[in-house]
C-alpha cells in the first residue's frame, strides 16, 4: 500500500518539474519578444543556448537518480549552496523552499 506522504510528494515533485518547465517558457517568450528580432540578435541566441541548456541539465540531474540522492544529501548537509546572486537579488534558501 502506497501511504498518502509518497503520493503527496511524488504530487509535488510533478508539480514543481512543471512550474519549472512553465518558467523556463516563459523567460523564453519574454527573450523572444525583445530579442528575437533585432538586428543584433546574438543575446537572444546567448538568452536561447543558456535556456535550452538549463532545461536539458535539469532533466540529465533528475535522471540520474543515484547521482540525485548525492546531491540532495549535499544539500541537505549544506555542502552546496543554494543561493545564487541575480544582479544585485539574493535568491534565498526561502525562496527556493516555497
Amino acid at each position: 500500500m502506497i501511504d498518502t506522504y509518497t503520493i503527496n510528494a511524488t504530487e509535488k515533485a510533478e508539480k514543481n518539474f512543471e512550474n519549472i518547465k512553465e518558467s523556463i517558457k516563459g523567460l523564453y517568450e519574454i527573450l523572444s519578444i525583445n530579442l528575437e528580432d533585432s538586428e543584433d540578435n546574438f543575446y537572444f541566441k546567448a538568452g536561447e543556448e543558456n535556456l535550452m541548456g538549463l532545461y536539458e541539465n535539469l532533466v540529465e540531474l533528475i535522471s540520474n537518480e543515484y547521482g540525485l540522492r548525492h546531491i540532495i544529501k549535499k544539500i541537505k548537509t549544506s555542502e552546496i549552496d543554494l543561493n545564487i546572486t541575480l544582479n544585485e537579488r539574493l535568491v534565498d534558501e526561502e525562496l527556493i523552499e516555497e
